[in-house]
């Protein structure tokens, strides 16, 4: 627990209106250091994007994450199926996980019913950060915290990749090649 402590305290914190000064990696090798073997093996699980299947991760927040996170998924994956007429597969259990997570069936609406991308992006981002901070409750100095802080720098680092000029960026790539193939 002593080891913990002393990570936690010397992590720089993560401002909200400003980048981070650490990145994942740099928190990663530094994290290594100070934790159990077993608390690295969660370490090495940290992702924004959950496996399908709810396998059990040997921590509570990472797999109440995990839960959310998939929840989410599944509902924007299969409300934007639906938007453009496509069917998505969605297993009998995933089934099951929609309909656990009503609240985030909700957030998921919400976002596919904005216009704007980058707005929808920026409001997902939001709420998966409200999220982390309710799974933090009582967690500042133990292996939940440092998972949590890692989680929030990937965050952190993907909503940083969302600009306008990437956007525009992507959205010219995407139409060039939908040209090309019309040709």
């Amino acid at each position: 627990m002593a080891y913990y402590y002393f990570l936690m305290a010397q992590l720089p914190a993560i401002i909200p209106s400003a980048k981070p000064s650490v990145n994942y990696q740099e928190y990663k090798e530094l994290a290594s250091r100070y934790l159990s073997r077993h608390d690295i093996k969660i370490l090495d699980k940290l992702t924004l994007e959950p496996p399908r299947t709810g396998e059990r991760t040997g921590s509570d927040v990472v797999d109440e994450w995990f839960e959310r996170e998939r929840s989410l998924r599944l509902n924007l994956a299969k409300l934007r199926g639906q938007k453009i007429s496509r069917n998505v597969h969605i297993t009998t259990g995933e089934t099951e996980a929609l309909a656990l997570q009503v609240s985030v069936s909700q957030a998921a609406r919400n976002a596919v019913s904005l216009e704007n991308p980058l707005e929808a992006e920026r409001q997902l981002l939001k709420l998966r950060l409200q999220w982390l901070e309710e799974l933090r409750g009582n967690h500042f100095f133990d292996s939940e915290a440092v998972f949590i802080y890692g989680l929030t720098l990937l965050l952190r680092e993907r909503g940083d990749r969302f600009t306008v000029e990437a956007g525009q960026d992507a959205y010219e790539s995407i139409y060039t090649q939908i040209l090309g193939e019309e040709a």
